[in-house]
């Protein structure tokens, strides 16, 4: 049973996302939309969380849309951009979503 976790605001503090963390499973997905896309341009960097996902096997993606929308660019070539139909491709290939 596979899980997308949908990560809608920005944070303040690393711990909080490594927090989240304990809830993933291996096959489960992160997703950055609305705020949560500007933590590709966050003080806090993201390199350390996305390579804990990837040695756990949970991929990191991000909405294009929410990250154009804020006029940023994503920094990560490991963190796969998707458009409104990825979005929704996500949300049927995982059995259960999560939203912080």
């Amino acid at each position: 049973m596979s899980t997308l976790f949908t990560i809608s605001k920005s944070w303040h503090n690393s711990y909080w996302l490594f927090e989240r963390l304990a809830f993933a499973s291996p096959g489960d997905t992160v997703l950055l939309i609305e705020d949560g896309v500007v933590a590709t341009h966050s003080a806090i960097s993201l390199a350390s969380f996305v390579s804990k996902c990837e040695s756990n096997d949970i991929s990191v993606n991000l909405l294009q849309d929410d990250l154009l929308l804020r006029g940023l660019q994503n920094k990560y070539s490991s963190i796969i951009e998707v458009d409104y139909a990825g979005f929704v491709e996500l949300i049927v290939a995982h059995d259960k979503q999560v939203a912080w």
